[in-house]
């Protein structure tokens, strides 16, 4: 399994969309192997990870990952919130989810 940071790396050297579509199955495959997912679940796995890790780089870098691989921040979609919004949709999504702040 390659980490996200692997991933991350290979967006910011210039990935084709084909890599990525290789890539992405070949973790994909991985995930199925293991047998505690079918490729559905796994894909949305994959995809919303490294949506979630692309939001930790400069929005250049994270919109050519969302773009390469179809995907998105799964909490702030294609934006780049300041900090302060970030803070505040991460709130407002845990209280969609039913988490308990305390």
């Amino acid at each position: 399994m390659m980490m996200l940071s692997e991933i991350m790396d290979r967006v910011q050297a210039g990935m084709t969309k084909e890599e990525a579509a290789a890539l992405l199955a070949s973790q994909v495959e991985e995930i199925v192997g293991l047998g505690d997912s079918n490729r559905e679940e796994a894909t949305r796995l994959v995809l919303t990870n490294i949506g979630y890790f692309a939001g930790y780089y400069a929005p250049e870098i994270a919109d050519r990952a969302y773009e390469l691989f179809n995907t998105e921040h799964p909490i702030f979609g294609r934006t780049h919130p300041t900090p302060e919004e970030a803070f505040r949709l991460g709130m407002e999504y845990s209280k969609r989810r039913g988490a308990k702040l305390n």
